[in-house]
């Protein structure tokens, strides 16, 4: 299983979920002017999810012949199971982080890290399941 990590197929997968990261992260600290930290990251994971979807379709797995709407829901499903995951490791890090490093960037250094927490397992989800070849 873990050739599958050694592939430039998985480099890809890292520059979308890269992206996609940026996105995620870059949004929440925007939308965290107007909404709370909790709010901001769901709405945030959100819109990382529909860029990680569209790059992930064209330029990682662009050989699926599964048809759209099954790669749209397997690839749903599996990042709402992973929501709480990164929701809740974004506040639990973002309230720990202060006991160990002094730092006024706590809920950022938080929220990055939470986002990278889903990494292996979402690609090993996307290339035999949602976007099965």
């Amino acid at each position: 299983m873990i050739k599958h990590f050694f592939t430039p197929q998985f480099l890809g997968f890292l520059a979308v979920g890269t992206t996609a990261a940026f996105i995620n992260w870059s949004s929440r600290i925007l939308l965290s002017v107007w909404l709370t930290y909790p709010t901001a990251v769901f709405i945030a994971y959100i819109l990382a999810l529909v860029c990680a979807f569209i790059l992930n379709k064209y330029y990682v797995f662009p050989r699926s012949e599964r048809p759209l709407n099954k790669q749209m829901r397997d690839f749903t499903i599996t990042n709402i199971a992973f929501l709480p995951v990164v929701w809740s490791a974004a506040i639990l890090l973002a309230e720990l982080i202060p006991n160990f490093v002094l730092t006024k960037y706590n809920e950022e250094i938080a929220h990055a890290i939470a986002i990278a927490i889903p990494m292996f397992v979402t690609f090993l989800i996307y290339k035999f399941i949602a976007f099965k070849e």
